[in-house]
């Protein structure tokens, strides 16, 4: 995978907040932190979708 610029990484997560506000679904910082290591190439596809599943069960468990 080809390493994105800053300014890449910047404008794709702008579109991936606008098409999620459409649908009317947020995105916190912890998933664009995410994002951002994986498109600067730090962590693969893998241990970004891990890192957001452990999330949303921790949240799971507290309700």
């Amino acid at each position: 995978m080809k390493t994105m610029t800053e300014k890449e990484i910047e404008q794709s997560i702008k579109n991936v907040k606008a098409t999620l506000a459409i649908e009317n679904l947020n995105i916190n910082k912890l998933n664009i932190k995410d994002g951002e290591k994986y498109l600067k190439g730090q962590i693969t596809s893998k241990e970004a979708i891990e890192h957001i599943t452990q999330y949303i069960r921790s949240k799971q468990l507290k309700q």
